[in-house]
């Protein structure tokens, strides 16, 4: 599968994801505070984003102990980056909310895709590529 379709399914999966993201962040804010309603909801849809994007956008249909790994591994560092860039924004400007996780998931949202591109779904890239030669 070429980059652009790749890059096409990984938007609509996101924006699905994003959803999902969205929703429960802005439901546990409620309860909980800031950066723990950021880290729950972010894992939740990291859920659904590995089911999206393993069988879906990457065409990964191979069981793999070391995908997992790799994919959360990529997800811990999204996560990081996603409650330090939300956190830091609503620092400077606490009623900014919604533009925080907006910065936020868009930026985990780069390093996941790179991750999950060139890392985490690698073996399968290596068979498309020597099958396509």
């Amino acid at each position: 599968m070429n980059i652009r379709k790749e890059i096409i399914r990984f938007s609509i999966a996101g924006t699905v994801v994003g959803a999902i993201h969205f929703g429960i962040y802005y439901l546990l804010i409620c309860f909980l505070s800031f950066n723990l309603s950021a880290g729950i909801s972010f894992i939740c849809a990291g859920i659904v984003a590995y089911l999206f994007n393993k069988y879906w956008t990457f065409k990964y249909k191979h069981p793999s102990l070391a995908e997992l790994v790799r994919y959360t591994l990529i997800n811990f560092l999204a996560l990081g980056i996603n409650i330090f860039i939300n956190q830091h924004i609503l620092s400077l400007w606490p009623s900014a909310v919604f533009l925080a996780l907006v910065i936020a998931s868009m930026s985990s949202g780069l390093v996941t895709f790179i991750g999950y591109k060139w890392w985490v779904f690698r073996a399968q890239l290596k068979g498309q590529q020597i099958g396509e030669q």
